[in-house]
């Protein structure tokens, strides 16, 4: 759990900056000043005692009464000032035995530190007047750059709510700071020190925990139960089989609750959470669950208005080996019983329109027959390009209403105008031209998966393959709409659907290498704030496989005005267009 909650709150926060700083004795001060205190407060007396006494050599021989002054606004600046000058005496008077610092004519100085080993500037530390055990953590880490794990109110606040260590057996018994540190891999120690920080103030509070906002409410008891306590009155839906959240993005714009997401891998499930704080997301086999289960895990779900699921494709897919006996092609069967024992009022199956004859063997009319048990319901083609994607991404949306409930729903009407379609009004799907060129363009090899740009965008999960020579030459020779499957270069106006062939995303409209996550993530109409998490490796399948937020948008939509008791549909078909039923003999696209 440790890992994951360090991956979640570094590309939530990305250590960002705390004041800490490098010189050992100044980091001393600068800790002993920020106990107890604000942090805008004590980085304004911090700066406020290093422009009036520029040498730690004047802060000690400085009138109490004046340091006591500048350090009033902190309070207990008595007190304050007492250790700061205990602390510089006791420093000076090393200082001179070692005959270093003032000895040399130079200022009080604890960079001797350096050169001894890791328990020996512990002990160090450690016996400095005001210096426990958390604040010698804080500079063996910042300053010294020893993997410690410091133990602050936030820390320990946030890993005992989330189960990592037990409550305190009294409140005035002392922190076991190795135990905290033990549950910590020393790469992660600072990096995880420092966001635990950000999110005990921004989130995890001590009185006013924002659970619903947390990005770890997933590992959280407290949190699950303070997020039920707090639901809104929106529909509720669960999301399985989730992915990295293309569909349950959709439906979260569309004024909808997501009680909870289920998705089995651990990349992806990483993906949804950093971007549905507030979420719970549970790591699990489908097969596995049970309606009585999930009830008591997650107090959330009360009554579930739609399922939403999008099962694994690779059996169906054109681009896949399409093997019909391939078991993960039954994994609908598990969609509706799980529907059916929620008593789930709508059911949203989506997925690749090969599905329809998978090597003579078809699946559309049994994932029907599966779904009218308890639902009324049919099965619907629609185009990502129709609704603001520039993508010719085509997909069935199997649609169910608990039997009884009321009409079938019905697929969403077209929000956007395809390329080459005749002028109905609509506003036009923009290129891919227009959304990758400007500040995307970066060449192959650069490393981008945090980088601020000067327009202030945050560029995330755009860096580029590092191809070698002979490949950016073989690249250099495709003409736009040809390749292989590996190395197909996109045309400028609307892609394919986009597939991650060898985990490799297709070849850029204009540029010789694949595209970016990033641009992948702009060809699926992901807003740029959207993070991707795990290996760099392992994004390209979480943007290809998929639903683009616009699509699942439009869907949502059209099911809150069915549940609603609203019919009439959002948008107007283009001209020419007519809707697919999944049951009908259409040939799939190339």
């Amino acid at each position: 759990m440790v890992e994951r909650v360090a991956e979640l709150l570094e590309v939530t926060y990305r250590s960002a900056d705390l004041g800490n700083v490098e010189d050992v004795l100044t980091e001393a001060i600068y800790i002993l000043l920020s106990l107890n205190t604000r942090e805008r407060v004590y980085q304004q007396v911090f700066r406020g005692l290093r422009k009036t006494y520029p040498c730690w050599a004047e802060v000690l021989a400085a009138p109490e009464r004046e340091l006591q002054a500048l350090l009033r606004p902190a309070g207990l600046q008595e007190q304050r000032a007492r250790k700061i000058k205990q602390l510089l005496a006791r420093v000076l008077e090393d200082n001179l035995q070692r005959e270093v610092g003032p000895a040399m004519g130079a200022d009080l100085t604890l960079d001797y530190l350096r050169d001894l080993s890791e328990s020996d500037a512990a002990s160090f530390l450690l016996s400095l007047p005001g210096i426990g055990p958390k604040s010698a953590n804080c500079i063996l880490s910042y300053s010294l750059n020893h993997p410690r794990f410091a133990v602050d109110t936030h820390v320990e606040r946030i890993f005992r709510r989330l189960g990592l260590v037990s409550p305190r057996r009294s409140p005035n018994s002392k922190v076991n700071h190795t135990e905290f540190e033990s549950l910590v891999p020393p790469r992660l120690r600072k990096q995880l020190h420092i966001n635990l920080i950000h999110h005990g103030r921004a989130v995890c509070q001590n009185r006013a925990a924002q659970c619903s906002s947390c990005v770890l409410v997933s590992f959280c008891d407290e949190g699950l139960k303070r997020s039920a306590a707090l639901a809104s009155k929106a529909p509720v839906t669960i999301d399985l089989f989730a992915g990295a959240g293309g569909l349950g993005s959709g439906f979260r714009e569309a004024g909808f609750r997501i009680a909870l997401a289920v998705e089995r891998d651990r990349n992806a499930a990483q993906t949804y959470r950093a971007n549905n704080p507030g979420v719970p997301v549970l790591e699990a086999d489908v097969a596995s669950l049970t309606a009585d289960g999930l009830k008591k895990q997650f107090p959330g779900i009360r009554s579930v208005d739609v399922v939403l699921a999008g099962p694994p494709c690779q059996g169906y897919s054109w681009a896949g080996k399409r093997r019909p006996h391939d078991s993960k092609n039954r994994l609908f069967e598990q969609v509706v019983r799980l529907a059916e024992e929620l008593q789930s009022q709508l059911i949203v199956m989506e997925n690749v329109p090969g599905l329809r004859r998978v090597n003579g063997v078809g699946f559309s009319d049994a994932i029907l027959r599966c779904l009218r048990r308890s639902y009324d319901a049919e099965g619907y083609e629609l185009r990502a390009c129709e609704f603001g994607v520039p993508q010719e991404r085509r997909r069935i949306f199997f649609l169910g209403r608990l039997r009884g409930r009321g009409p079938v729903p019905v697929p969403p009407l077209a929000t956007h105008l395809p390329f080459g379609t005749p002028e109905t009004g609509l506003p036009e799907t923009p290129s891919l031209e227009a959304r990758l060129a400007g500040e995307l363009e970066l060449g192959p090899g650069e490393d981008a998966e945090w980088r601020v740009l000067p327009s202030g965008l945050d560029l995330l999960n755009a860096s580029t393959m590092r191809h070698g020579k002979a490949v950016i030459e073989k690249i250099a020779g495709i003409e736009p709409g040809k390749g292989p499957i590996s190395y197909r270069r996109l045309e400028r106006d609307v892609a394919r659907t986009l597939v991650a062939g060898h985990r490799a995303l297709p070849v850029h409209p204009w540029l010789d290498r694949s595209i970016s996550v990033r641009e992948a993530a702009r060809i699926q109409a992901f807003p740029d704030s959207y993070v991707f998490c795990g290996p760099r490796a392992e994004q390209p399948l979480q943007v290809a496989n998929a639903v683009p937020p616009p699509l699942a948008r439009a869907v949502a939509r059209e099911l809150r005005l069915l549940l609603a008791g609203t019919t009439e549909p959002i948008g107007r078909r283009p001209a020419g267009r007519r809707r697919d039923t999944a049951g009908s003999d259409v040939t799939p696209p190339a």
